[in-house]
């Protein structure tokens, strides 16, 4: 327990220093931090009506124990100390596994310093303590692959995944991903691993079911937020032309006309979105799912200045205009699911694509890129440079492999799942995309660490094994 509080503080106090180094201590405001730190919990209507989840409010109010001017500063705190406890927790693991010292710090520190943390840290929104939140679920997940786990501990990771659920509702594939992370592992029977999976995947069902049953009592809505579609049905109206809009059924025909009409309307008064924001007819309707860059770029103009207000035309209250919403988004993608399919494709690989981008273009990251490669043309060198009839071993044991084989599991099940999952609403944006991909810096320093390391110890075995090769001819 020592040890683990020791880390836990030497991380704290480094990643305090470095966000007050780099201007990333003071809070910063977004235009969604009003709807967390304004939330109001008046009345059970009041919470079901809001178009977040009250978990980070609910933190964001106990904050204000310090006070009410400082609990904003707090929360910066709270947000350092939960990706603390990510990074300590993740460096237990590892060394609990045999990875060397060496490949756990530098792992460890690629995961402090990520993308979403980098950037996030001391934004009052979610993106940077859901991300830590759901960082400490993986690596628990990696535990089990470790060592055998009871219902306790399964519980425990699904409780966990809850409250990421409830803080940021883009987790919500926590469950369906955690679920199939316990399910594939081995070696135990398929059986047991259902049931171990089930118990983990439980705990946020249920949770997640009794919101969605509370807000049915309170606002006779059952879902799990009234917010999701007007994103979506910012993509899905610019699937189509004005007047597959307004030839769609009963009232929601309205609703398209609506939609048409005012993206031609800002498209004619704003100069900024004189790029055909109004997506006037052209020969073929099919091709619009082809122009990703335009729908993305269009996304937060059409979402805020032409759907919402065009449902709000139609009903005034927030519920029912998701609702509204929401049946157009499901009759848009009946009718048109080629198009719908396309755009999915497009979205997942703009969001595998843009991951790697902002990791290469991280500062760190990319001194980090550069270290690594001119290493590999070290160790090639070397290797190249010894006597023919030296030959390498390999010295990283079964243990370690099996690390090397369950991270790349993890990562790349994370990295595509969560990205996957946005695109089915949202185009997978660096905010998004980013906290997807926070597993990978974690993933490719434990394999340059680990495989420098073994690389290193058959290096000198075939240097020792030519030397005595070499004393024994003199000898002779």
């Amino acid at each position: 327990m020592r040890p683990f509080l020791l880390t836990f503080l030497a991380a704290f106090f480094i990643l305090m220093g470095t966000c007050w180094a780099t201007n990333r201590f003071a809070p910063h405001l977004v235009p969604d931090s009003p709807s967390y730190t304004e939330y109001s919990f008046e009345s059970a209507r009041t919470v079901a009506s809001q178009i977040r989840t009250p978990g980070y409010p609910a933190l964001h109010r106990l904050a204000r124990i310090a006070g009410e001017g400082h609990a904003n500063q707090t929360m910066v705190l709270i947000h350092i100390a939960l990706q603390a406890m990510a990074v300590t927790l993740l460096a237990c693991e590892l060394r609990a596994w045999g990875a060397t010292r060496t490949a756990t710090i530098i792992a460890a520190a690629s995961l402090a310093i990520g993308c979403t943390f980098w950037d996030h840290v001391n934004t009052i929104a979610t993106d940077a303590p859901a991300m830590s939140l759901a960082v400490v679920v993986g690596v628990l997940l990696l535990r089990t692959y470790r060592v055998a786990s009871d219902g306790k501990w399964m519980a425990l990771i699904g409780t966990i995944a809850a409250v990421v659920i409830f803080i940021r509702p883009a987790y919500l594939v926590l469950i369906p991903w955690s679920f199939l992370i316990v399910l594939c592992r081995p070696p135990s029977l398929v059986s047991r691993r259902f049931v171990e999976a089930s118990m983990v995947a439980v705990v946020p069902v249920v949770l997640v079911l009794a919101w969605c049953g509370f807000r049915f009592a309170a606002v006779s809505d059952f879902g799990f937020l009234p917010f999701g579609h007007q994103n979506m049905a910012a993509v899905t109206t610019q699937l189509l032309d004005a007047d597959e809009l307004e030839s769609l059924p009963g009232d929601l025909g309205t609703l398209g006309a609506n939609v048409a009409a005012r993206r031609v309307e800002m498209a004619a008064a704003d100069r900024e979105y004189s790029d055909g924001l109004d997506l006037r007819p052209v020969p073929n309707a099919e091709q619009r799912a082809d122009s990703y860059t335009t729908i993305e770029n269009r996304w937060d103009a059409m979402t805020y200045m032409v759907v919402i207000p065009a449902a709000a035309e139609l009903e005034p209250d927030s519920v029912r205009q998701h609702q509204l919403l929401a049946r157009m988004d499901q009759t848009i993608v009946t009718q048109y699911p080629t198009r719908y399919a396309k755009w999915f494709a497009l979205a997942v690989r703009r969001g595998v694509w843009g991951s790697v981008a902002d990791m290469i273009m991280h500062p760190i990251f990319f001194g980090g890129a550069l270290l690594g490669i001119a290493s590999l043309c070290w160790g090639c060198w070397r290797l190249l440079s010894q006597p023919s009839e030296a030959t390498l071993d390999t010295r990283m044991n079964a243990g370690r492999w099996r690390l090397l084989a369950t991270l790349t599991v993890i990562t790349l099940s994370y990295w595509l799942s969560n990205i996957a999952f946005v695109a089915l609403t949202s185009p997978p944006i660096g905010r998004f995309s980013n906290a997807a991909a926070v597993w990978i810096p974690v993933l490719l320093t434990v394999v340059v660490a680990e495989g420098y390391a073994s690389f290193s110890i058959s290096l000198s075995n075939a240097s020792s094994s030519s030397g005595d090769k070499s004393d024994a001819s003199m000898s002779e």
